[in-house]
This record gives structure tokens, sequence and C-alpha cells, in this order.
């Protein structure tokens, strides 16, 4: 049988072949979503004292080394996690900077009503937050140097991340 023959069949026996163009679906889970509720307010604290204040995850604040709480209404803060219904994810705390001479520093967090011992550190294997969101509450501990004058106001922060995982 020559190439010519060969060919032949070839060609002959591909009018019997069918194809289909075979499509892979492939879905990918939720965006974490983080949406602050209330930011933290520690009151009203006296003017040119310096001092150290913590505010916990429940809104109460203590102060020492001088330091005086005025009054007002302290407010933990809380931001509402929303995301995977399978991933865990994880939380931490830093990246603090100072403002108007107050420097914060060692938050604490409650995630869907259970401490985290070092928010700095941070803490894995959290649950899914779910599409409808679980709650994080957080405090902080703030240092004054003094230099505050009556009526002024600081806005010191620090960066929340929360990752799967």
């Amino acid at each position: 049988m020559g190439w010519a023959a060969l060919a032949g069949l070839l060609v002959s026996g591909a009018a019997g072949a069918a194809t289909l163009s075979m499509t892979a679906a492939a879905s990918f889970d939720t965006a974490l979503t983080l949406v602050e509720d209330t930011a933290i307010n520690f009151g009203s604290l006296k003017a040119a004292t310096a001092g150290t204040y913590v505010i916990d995850t429940n809104g109460a604040v203590k102060s020492s080394n001088g330091g005086v709480v005025l009054g007002g209404t302290p407010v933990h803060g809380q931001i509402t996690i929303s995301g995977s219904v399978t991933q865990t994810v994880a939380i931490s705390t830093g990246s603090y900077i100072a403002n108007g001479g107050v420097t914060p520093s060692q938050a604490s967090c409650d995630y869907n009503g259970a401490s985290i011992a070092n928010c700095d550190t941070g803490s894995a294997g959290l649950a899914a937050p779910g599409a409808t969101g679980k709650i994080l509450k957080l405090g902080v501990k703030i240092d004054v140097d003094g230099t505050q004058t009556p009526g002024a106001t600081a806005t010191p922060s620090f960066v929340v991340a929360v990752i799967y995982g």
C-alpha cells in the first residue's frame, strides 16, 4: 500500500469522528469584607496630664500612671467581618500610629464572643465569618504624653488585618 492509499484511509476514517468542546466551571469563595460599626472612643480624659489608659472589648476604661478619666461615653471598637461560610480566618493587629501626643499599643480582640489572647501576634483558625458576618470587638492601650490642651482631640490609629487561614 502506498502513501496515497494510506492517506485516503485516514481521510475516510475521519468522517466518522466527532468533537466536543468541554467547559470547566470553577466557583470561588466570597471575598472578606470588613465594616467598621463603631470607632474606639475613650470618652473625656484630663488635659495636660500624662497617663496610660486601656479600653477593653466591652468599653470599660481604666487609667494608670497619672491618667484621669473625666467621663463621657467610652465605646469599644467594633467591626463586622463577612465572607466565606467555610474558610477560617486569622486576625492580627499592628502598625500603631501615634497622633497628638497619644501612642496606641497592645490591642485586645474578641471575635465572635471569644477573647483572642494577643491580637498583635495574631490568631489563626477562627470560625468562618459567613455571609451575615461575625463581630470583632476591639480595645487598645494608649499612652498620653500630657501635652494635650483642653478641647484637643487626638486620633491615633492601628491596623486590623483579617485573612483567610
